[in-house]
């Protein structure tokens, strides 16, 4: 790997002092116009890149955020990157993301990483596995070192940090008071998040909304998306079901096939309802009907706040920002 060319081998190269250099990069008024030009262009030539982590040590910024999601393939984490991305754009700042791949160890390397770069904050949805185990003594590491922390979407309340989620409890009861209101009388939820904030909160959504219609109860199947096709056509076969709550876009789209294959028709035997507004919603046949969950609003919001407690003078209390959701009405479900 070749040596990287420092301000000390420009000035070397040119005869000039560091110091000299170092304010021609920077546009200083000091330095006259051909002298910024004479460096900008050994700058070129021997192929040297400003330091942003050096940079940082005397303005105490690096103009970097640190972002971990926890699955890249999962279209909503995909839209919050987007609504991130032109947020922190807009502002001046630069994305390090890392993907946990809901794995607890990664998450915490990929915290280990981003404080060894000193980005300005970081933006966290947390792993299953996280959740799971409630291990939050990595995340109150990163909150000991004064590096302001958001979570998004899955957050822990017992770390002292801004939040940023979905109204997940009103949007499944939302989707479980429309599929009653057209007249399903045994809905289901199938749930691919069971170890997850969003997940509890969405079947306790569903569960109260049940709660609401006489005679109704709740059918619930916790699976896998590897799983989801075997694990639903057993429980279609052990179940009465005219319509189907799940978790997630893909999961959506999986249980209309295993519908299908058990010789049922979406809607007119079952509807399906799934969470995330994505293009395999959009364009799946029939079109499915979703809880959109607002990702790039989530995504601006976060680095909104996280921007905000990197400029605070003053440390304030945790606060967490509710984003409410919307139905989308499309064709896997019936009409009221």
């Amino acid at each position: 790997m070749p040596t990287k060319t420092t301000l000390k081998g420009i000035a070397e190269h040119l005869k000039l002092s560091i110091s000299t250099v170092s304010k021609a990069l920077a546009d200083s008024p000091e330095i006259s116009e051909s002298t910024k030009l004479l460096v900008k262009t050994a700058a070129r030539q021997l192929k040297y890149r400003p330091n942003a982590m050096a940079r940082g040590l005397k303005s105490s910024r690096t103009n970097t955020l640190g972002v971990v999601i926890p699955n890249i393939m999962h279209n909503f984490f995909a839209k919050v990157i987007v609504g991130m991305e032109e947020e922190a754009t807009k502002n001046g700042y630069s994305l390090v993301t890392c993907i946990s791949n809901e794995s607890l160890e990664k998450e915490k390397q990929s915290l280990n990483m981003l404080s060894d770069v000193s980005v300005d904050a970081i933006i966290i949805s947390l792993t299953s596995e996280t959740q799971e185990t409630n291990e939050i003594e990595h995340l109150n590491d990163i909150l000991h070192y004064d590096i302001p922390m958001v979570m998004f979407d899955r957050a822990n309340t017992d770390v002292a940090c801004d939040s940023v989620v979905i109204n997940d409890f009103s949007g499944a009861f939302e989707a479980a008071s429309y599929l009653f209101n057209t007249g399903c009388k045994n809905v289901g939820f199938l749930s691919t998040l069971s170890n997850t904030s969003v997940g509890n909160k969405r079947l306790a959504g569903y569960q109260a909304a049940v709660s609401k219609e006489e005679g109704a109860v709740p059918k619930v199947l916790y699976t896998k998306l590897a799983t989801l096709e075997q694990d639903l056509g057993t429980f279609l076969d052990k179940n009465e079901i005219d319509a189907l709550i799940t978790t997630d876009e893909s999961s959506a789209i999986y249980a209309m096939n295993t519908i299908r294959t058990k010789g049922l028709e979406v809607p007119n035997d079952v509807s399906v309802i799934g969470f995330t507004d994505g293009t395999l919603a959009r364009n799946y046949f029939p079109s499915v009907t979703t809880v959109k969950q607002q990702a790039e609003i989530m995504g601006k919001k976060a680095i909104e706040i996280a921007i905000r407690n990197i400029n605070a003078k003053e440390k304030q209390a945790p606060q967490q920002e509710v984003i409410e959701t919307e139905l989308v009405i499309r064709n896997s479900t019936r009409k009221l």
